[in-house]
């Protein structure tokens, strides 16, 4: 009799065993050969999460910031969200251009609730330029911090900890026949010429269908460089930079990259 016990007691611990095993399968996020590296996943929830920065865009109440020919942005509207866009162009351009970026209420996120961050190429230049949207918080949640950073030496196991997560695709709505784009993506520290020290994650192609953007920190190129950084200098915030991938003429007037659900947490 004890022995039969003794065998169905490790039966169901084996059985146990195997349906957590199983369980971390199916919930984990799938490999992909896709050079993106983008994986089509909800995100994960909320109280698994711990250090978790969030903006989900619902305060959206259309205001907007506009630069032209890299000058000084303009504030349009009450806006709500830490953001600017930055430019570099020859002084003599054949036209303009214009970049906006808007907390947009007349666009739903992909739970069909309105309010997404849209990043706009509204008037393209047919000169060389360089190009981009940062976004480095909002007024509920403050700045985009790492508490679980300040004062330690972070190494390359805090970053596979380390996952920012956002929904995003495109949208032209002066041409809607144009489907795509293309932008790089970068998680940078918050310091001068931080372009040099960001963690770079590579080429993101937006399409006209929501798809989810989530990846380690430790799965981005130049940690070497962003390592450095965040150990010797501690900087206090950071910044999501969505920049130019290529040509500027490979852009159409309108171009928009629209951002939601966003999510930096350590796991």
């Amino acid at each position: 009799m004890r022995r039969q016990l003794t065998t169905l007691i490790s039966g169901v611990v084996s059985l146990g065993l195997f349906a957590v095993v199983m369980g971390r399968v199916v919930g984990d996020e799938p490999e992909t050969s896709n050079p993106e590296q983008v994986q089509e996943a909800t995100p994960t929830p909320e109280d698994q999460l711990e250090g978790q920065f969030k903006d989900d865009f619902s305060a959206a109440g259309g205001g907007r910031q506009v630069q032209v020919d890299g000058g000084d942005a303009v504030s349009e509207g009450d806006v709500h969200s830490k953001m600017f866009s930055f430019a570099r162009l020859p002084r003599e351009i054949p036209g303009h251009l214009k970049l906006i970026m808007t907390e947009d209420d007349s666009t739903s996120g992909p739970d069909e609730k309105p309010g997404v961050l849209r990043m706009e190429i509204a008037e393209v230049p047919h000169a060389p330029s360089i190009l981009g949207f940062v976004y480095q918080g909002n007024e509920t949640s403050g700045e985009i911090t790492m508490p679980e950073w300040e004062g330690n030496q972070i190494s390359l196991n805090d970053l596979r900890r380390a996952f920012i997560t956002f929904r995003f695709r495109a949208e032209n709505r002066e041409d809607p026949n144009s489907l795509g784009a293309t932008f790089k993506f970068r998680f940078d520290p918050g310091v001068p010429k931080s372009r040099r020290f960001g963690a770079d994650f590579g080429t993101l192609i937006a399409t006209s269908r929501w798809r989810t953007f989530r990846r380690p920190l430790a799965s981005a190129d130049n940690l070497q460089a962003f390592l450095e950084v965040v150990n010797g200098e501690n900087p206090k915030a950071y910044k999501l930079v969505w920049s130019q991938e290529n040509t500027l003429s490979d852009n159409r007037a309108g171009d928009s990259l629209l951002i939601d659900d966003l999510e930096i947490s350590v796991e």
